[in-house]
């Protein structure tokens, strides 16, 4: 039992079995040697390892356990429901804990918890603070020997560690929780990092009500203004520009703001004394609630079924075979089968969508899945086709390597006469360069060596994109370029590396082309993009698939299936590769069909128009933007392969292409969503918004009500980040319409009630946020028309929320940049 290891010499161990006691289930300790029950303080009822062993096989108890004494080095931390028994997940939360401590960890008899051991003595306080238990001495701890995988063997000693996570749980009285921020002249966090972490802390409730512009339950407005520039302060520090400039994005927004002698006078108000985000700090870092650790994300969205069959022809056999055989998602097939395919093209192939615009098939692709979700067994399938041919080359390089070496040892003779005859020596002959389509070292520097002499480009797949991340500059003090570089791979650009091996002389590559394809655990998704405005989280195609029971299976992989992939593969992989006279690659350019750029240009025009909808989240308009040329880059995939195994004449992209890689990008927007949607709390903003959104659509894009009345219509629709009272909600949605330039809102009379005129704004393919769904058209330029049925009253008439930023009083430019030819 590797769990005894350190303890199995001390004569503190005893028996357990699971008893109701008062209605509730307790772990019971008993006596090894007698069966009497045993205690925490009296070590004659203990016995020795072997002999806990024994008595719990010949008795019948359920476990056997370790008691902790003041008078052994040892010490406990259990971490109580955390586990998904079923996948083996470990919340963020517990991970966090486990990785601090870096000692021997198990998982606990019940399978849904953990039991860190160290060799340490608890500081005084607390013992116990929401799911998270410290012990030393008085307490039994049960002991399984079921190691949490990738934790230490060993006890460690972690006495620097366990006092500081003692201070986290329990700081000293009067002090309240260990101050989470400087007096630095900011945190360093960015704006959308500054609304996840408000959003998840343990006052994340309040202040998604206050920056929704829900005022209730405070005695003033301006009361309210100074709860959410307070709360705004502890994450940014006391700078005063960025706290205006994040209050004004708010739902409390309102012209009294635009007063400089207010706004300061708040902020002042909102500084004094006040405590600033620390950076570095653990719960800070993750949104932490009374209890010391993370406070629970929303509920994921539901994960959309993978479209195998817009897959390639040859693909879509081995992703359903495998899928039975291995009991996995199809998509931890076809996701690195898509980089396979896509590194086999390399930059022999471009799409040129316009003039100016041409884009490479180079993907980067990312599965998202627990431990046991058979991600590497999958993985494997797919990149079967690309180790194999780099086997052939490399055994084609050692057969090369040993004929230089022959050749080389002939010119040295040949040299050597050379000199003796006073003629001049005959040229060395060059040594051969390994042909590579595969590489497994990503950093930076050993990859631009290798693409240097392959100009086609390179697969790299890692089992772990986690640990792909923290290699990163990893010697050069976190200081070096190498995700500069990794963007630079992504758009296939130019990059210039130095090297001191090369005297001082670059390498410089032209066109960089590397497919990415790896695997992540869900709770090492933030590490993508920790630390780091750079958007390379953005630029990864994802798949988050359920968890599924994997059960065995005599399903079976066929060999002429795998052989069809294969064929696939290596007739990419043929594709002549045409280069320049610099010796770089010179890509055969495929265009779209009429058909294929009418869809094409559809499908781009309404990227454009998703992320000016209401709901849109702001966290994805970076995805977003990078989706454009993911669109051009599937089409092209997928073109290619077509024409490999159908044949043809002419090469270029066709409307069946466009309309598979459309398919492909709505399981990735959906699933980017899901992604996202767990690493932080959603802006309660921004799900009014959707939610709002649909009630116009219901409408047919435009609605005219009362703020009580859709606030009822929302209250009955579920609408989770409903404001307490109506006039909040009309404040809510004008902090909306001045967000979103889809959305047109105006207010004015209708006989006595004040009404809200709400409509989504026009745009080439229909109102933004209902595009492909059929909607008819809405002119928002009718806001003031007589004939809308609105009595206008000596009060003022309808006045847009969007006057305040100067638009015009007709129909604002939705602000969206179209696809054009």
């Amino acid at each position: 039992m590797s769990a005894a290891t350190g303890l199995r010499d001390l004569r503190q161990w005893v028996c357990w079995r699971s008893e109701e006691q008062m209605g509730r289930k307790t772990k019971v300790p008993y006596s090894p040697s007698t069966g009497a029950r045993a205690r925490a303080d009296d070590p004659e009822t203990w016995g020795t390892l072997s002999e806990a062993r024994d008595a719990a096989r010949e008795r019948g108890y359920d476990g056997i356990g370790f008691v902790f004494t003041a008078s052994d080095p040892f010490c406990g931390v259990d971490l109580d429901s955390c586990v998904d028994p079923e996948t083996g997940e470990v919340e963020p939360w517990a991970r966090e804990i486990v990785e601090h401590l870096s000692s021997y960890t198990e998982i606990s008899p019940s399978g849904r918890g953990l039991h860190v051991l160290v060799r340490a003595r608890l500081p005084e306080g607390g013992r116990r603070k929401g799911r998270v238990e410290m012990y030393d001495r008085g307490r039994f701890f049960t002991v399984t020997g079921r190691r949490m995988p990738g934790t230490p063997r060993p006890i460690a000693d972690r006495q620097e560690r366990i006092s500081t996570l003692h201070a986290r749980l329990f700081p000293p009285r009067g002090q309240g929780p260990p101050s989470t921020g400087g007096t630095g002249p900011g945190s360093g966090l960015s704006d959308a990092e500054v609304l996840r972490r408000a959003f998840s802390a343990r006052s994340g409730e309040r202040f998604a009500r206050l920056w929704a512009g829900d005022r209730s339950g405070y005695p003033s407005d301006s009361e309210a203004d100074l709860a959410l520039c307070s709360m705004l302060a502890f994450w940014v520090g006391p700078d005063e520009d960025r706290i205006a400039s994040l209050f004004a994005r708010s739902g409390l927004m309102r012209e009294k703001w635009n007063r400089e002698d207010y706004r300061r006078r708040t902020m002042a108000r909102a500084l004094e004394g006040a405590e600033f985000h620390q950076p570095g700090d653990a719960a800070g870092g993750t949104g932490a609630d009374e209890r010391g650790y993370p406070a629970a994300p929303s509920a994921l969205p539901e994960a959309a079924a993978f479209p195998t069959d817009a897959m390639p022809a040859s693909c879509r056999p081995l992703i359903e075979e495998a899928e039975s055989a291995l009991g996995c998602a199809p998509e931890l097939v076809a996701l690195p089968m898509l980089a396979v395919l896509s590194s086999a093209i390399g930059t022999s192939r471009v799409v040129e969508i316009k003039g100016g615009w041409r884009e490479w098939a180079s993907l980067f692709v990312a599965v998202v899945a627990s431990p046991g979700a058979m991600k590497t067994p999958a993985a494997r399938v797919a990149k079967k086709p690309a180790f194999e041919r780099q086997r052939v080359l490399s055994l084609a390089y050692a057969r090369e390597k040993e004929e230089w070496r022959r050749e080389l040892r002939e010119w040295e003779v040949r040299k050597r006469e050379a000199q003796k005859a006073g003629e001049t020596a005959p040229e060395e002959p060059e040594a051969p360069a390994m042909s590579r389509c595969v590489a497994s070292d990503t950093t930076v520097e050993a990859l631009v060596s290798i693409l240097e002499h392959n100009p086609r480009g390179l697969l790299v797949h890692r089992d772990e994109l986690a640990g792909w991340v923290r290699s990163m500059d990893q010697y050069k003090g976190g200081k070096g370029s190498d995700r500069q570089h990794w963007l630079s791979f992504w758009s296939t650009d130019e990059v210039v590396v130095d090297r001191k091996s090369r005297h001082g002389e670059p390498i410089i590559v032209a066109r960089p082309f590397v497919s990415l394809s790896g695997g992540i655990q869900p709770a090492a998704l933030g590490e993508l993009g920790a630390g780091a405005e750079d958007g390379l989280m953005d630029r990864f195609l994802f798949a988050y698939p359920a968890p599924r029971h994997i059960r065995f299976t005599e399903d079976e992989i066929g060999a002429g299936t795998e052989q069809r992939y294969a064929s696939l593969y290596e007739r990419l992989a043929n594709l002549t590769l045409a280069t320049d006279e610099h010796g770089d690659p010179n890509p055969r350019p495929l265009r779209l069909s009429r058909e294929a750029r009418a869809l094409f240009a559809e499908a781009v025009d309404a990227l454009g128009a998703e992320v000016l909808a209401p709901g849109f989240p702001a966290r994805l308009e970076g995805v977003w933007s990078k989706l454009r040329g993911y669109l051009a880059r599937l089409s092209l995939l997928l073109a290619v392969c077509r024409h490999c195994e159908t044949g043809g004449r002419e090469e270029r992209v066709e409307a069946e292409d466009v309309q598979a890689a459309s398919r492909l990008l709505d399981y990735f927007k959906a699933h980017a969503r899901r992604v996202y949607s767990g690493l932080s709390a959603p802006d309660p903003l921004e799900t009014l918004g959707a939610d709002l959104e649909k009630l116009i659509e219901e409408g047919g894009g435009h609605l005219e009500a009362t703020a009580t009345e859709i606030h009822r219509a929302l209250e009955k629709a579920g609408c989770e980040a409903l404001p307490a009272r109506p006039k909040e909600l009309s404040q809510a949605v004008r902090a909306l319409a001045t967000r979103s330039p889809a959305l047109r809102a105006s207010f004015g009379w209708r006989g006595r009630e004040k009404v809200v005129r709400l409509e989504l704004a026009e745009n080439s393919v229909g109102r933004v946020g209902s595009v492909g769904k059929g909607a008819g058209s809405t002119n928002a330029t009718d806001a003031t028309d007589a004939g809308s049925g609105l009595q206008e009253q000596k009060r003022t008439p309808f006045a847009s929320a969007t006057d305040a930023k100067g638009a015009s009083s007709g129909v604002p430019d939705d602000g969206r940049e179209r696809f054009t030819i």
